[in-house]
Parts: C-alpha cells; structure tokens; sequence
C-alpha cells in the first residue's frame, strides 16, 4: 500500500501559516507521507510551474486558512481542479476570520472551524465523513483514508493551538 501525497498550502505573508504547512511537511515526511508546499522563491503572487509540478505529483491539495484565500492561493487550486480530484481539495479555515463565498464546498472539500464554538472532534468528525463520502469502502482505501484524517487532525489541532493562542493574547 502506497502512502498518498499531500500538497500542503498557505497564504503568502501569513506567518503561522507559513509555520504550519512546514511542521506539518516535517511531520509527514517523519510518518511516511510524501508532502509538498508551494515553491515561492521567486514569487509570492505568481503561480510558479514547480508549483503546477508539485500539485500534479499530488494526491491531495491542502490548505489551514487562517485569512482569506490569497490570488496564488485561488490559482493553485484552480490548478488543483485540473490534476486532484475536487472532493480531495480540502479547505479547512477558520470562521472567524472569513467566510469562503456560498456555493464554493460543492466543489471542494470546505471545512469551517472556529475555535470558540468547534471542537477539533466535531472538526474531524467531519473531515472523516466528507473522506468517507468519496472513497470505495476498499481495505486499502480505508487504510489510505485514516492516515490522512490522522494528518489532517494534525493540522487542525495546530491551527487550534494558534487560534486559542492569539484569543488569549487579545485579552491581555
């Protein structure tokens, strides 16, 4: 059984994102995933052909928003739609910074969070049944399946962490 590859992206500029996609990349690697992020050497606004490179080699495209979706952002995922499949677009953000615009989960994978309210298991909870709606019930699948929930969670437990961190930090 093969490990899927996950395309790990973020905002240019947003440092915590920044953050997360490479410990996330860090943490992949170490557990057998095959990641990538976005080449931004050259540009920050500008979708790089490394990049295209990166997200056709990809299984999966993801992304934990913290703001909302950048230009370069829209266009790999524009990318994405050509390469992935849609379901395996997996947009995870936080609710109360933006709100993603009305009718765009029909094509992706949108997961809305907000740190306040949500629990990280309503919050994969979720991530699992979207998983589940899409893949054949195959052993194998299932196998592949549960270790990108395992990353995704992950990821949402970061985000979590960050989130909570600056709710504290606007109160002092």
């Amino acid at each position: 059984m093969s490990t899927p590859t996950v395309f790990i992206s973020y905002n240019p500029g947003v440092h915590f994102e920044e953050t997360l996609a490479i410990r996330l990349q860090t943490i992949g690697a170490v557990n057998g995933f095959r990641t990538f992020l976005p080449d931004r050497y050259y540009s920050s606004s500008t979708l790089e052909q490394e990049t295209k490179n990166r997200i056709r080699q990809s299984d999966y495209y993801v992304i934990f928003a913290t703001k909302k979706l950048s230009g370069v952002v829209e266009e790999e995922i524009q990318f994405a739609f050509e390469n992935i499949p849609s379901k395996q677009i997996i947009i995870i953000y936080n609710t109360q910074n933006f709100h993603l615009e009305k009718g765009a989960h029909e094509q992706y994978t949108e997961i809305g969070f907000d740190p306040r309210y949500d629990t990280i298991d309503q919050i994969i909870q979720e991530v699992v049944h979207s998983l589940q709606s899409q893949e054949s019930k195959k052993k194998q699948n299932r196998a592949i399946e549960n270790g990108v929930t395992a990353f995704l969670g992950i990821g949402l437990g970061l985000l979590a962490l960050g989130a909570l961190e600056s709710l504290f930090s606007k109160k002092d």
